[in-house]
């Protein structure tokens, strides 16, 4: 438990730390076709830390599930859109802003609420109904926005059904054996402290390995744009509400970018794997920054 907790301190320099790896080890790619097993043990090693209580107070915080979700489903799709009209993308990259755009909030927004002092149960709460909810509306958008067929739609479905919901459903089945379950959930808890890590490891080996293509620095551009305006989302509701500053900050800015890696890296190129990457590396930035000023 030291080391797990040892590790979610420095998660934004380890995330680095993990960046580099991928830059200057491509070879971690070949793990890639790995990338939705490792999503689903993810998901599974997150959820199984929450029990059915924290699934239960969702209903708790409706006020803050609506105004943290215009970020989730408005201010991130606006700015893709704009973006991907403004530099003229194409192909699989705007298929990887999309992924992007609609990606749900992360658990770990949880985690940074806590460390800035803050209560991290509402953003937890988002973080898993926004999860959720992605299993239905990734393969919706890329549908109805004319990036994927009906047929790689509905793939996209069955694969985050079974990397997404099946795991997230057996966690808190097991959580109801609680008891039994105590002895093995450290390390659990440790996986997936490490989990997200590999994953952002083998996208940016990926990354460097195979997309030789322009744009790279109008993508870090636009992510950059995206958190900024989502963070600041985020701190003005904070302000307006006057309680739960740093889940509103952390929720409303902070993206999951593994889900889209996962989803592009198995039917996309590795140019739709971009934007996420991209985010991956961007986004402990952001995150340290916010930290020491929240």
């Amino acid at each position: 438990m030291e080391m797990t907790e040892r590790i979610k301190k420095y998660y934004g320099a380890l995330t680095l730390l993990c960046v580099l790896t991928g830059l200057l080890f491509p070879q971690f790619s070949v793990l890639s076709g790995y990338t939705p097993l490792l999503l689903a043990f993810l998901v599974f090693s997150l959820v199984i830390e929450h029990s059915l209580e924290d699934f239960g107070r969702i209903i708790h915080h409706p006020q803050f599930l609506g105004l943290v979700s215009v970020s989730n489903f408005l201010l991130y799709p606006v700015l893709g859109f704009i973006f991907i009209k403004t530099f003229n993308f194409s192909g699989d990259i705007v298929s990887g802003i999309i992924l992007l755009s609609f990606a749900p909030s992360p658990v770990v927004a949880a985690l940074w609420t806590e460390l800035s002092g803050g209560d991290g149960t509402p953003a937890l709460s988002a973080a898993l109904t926004s999860m959720l909810l992605s299993v239905a509306v990734y393969p919706a958008v890329l549908y109805l926005m004319g990036v994927a067929s009906l047929s790689v739609a509905f793939r996209v479905f069955e694969l985050l059904v079974f990397t997404v919901f099946l795991p997230a459903v057996a966690a808190l089945i097991l959580r109801l054996e609680e008891e039994r379950f105590i002895p093995a959930r450290k390390n659990l808890n440790f996986l997936s402290a490490i989990l997200g890590l590999v994953i952002i490891v083998v996208a940016v080996a990926h990354m460097s390995g195979s997309v030789r293509s322009g744009g790279v620095m109008e993508i870090v551009l636009m992510v950059s744009v995206m958190l900024l305006a989502g963070f600041t989302y985020g701190f003005i509701l904070g302000r307006l509400m006057g309680h739960d500053g740093a889940a509103y900050v952390y929720t409303a800015g902070m993206r999951d970018g593994v889900i889209p890696v996962g989803v592009a890296l198995t039917y996309f190129s590795p140019a739709a794997a971009l934007p996420a990457t991209i985010l991956l590396v961007v986004m402990p930035v952001f995150t340290g920054i916010v930290y020491y000023k929240a």
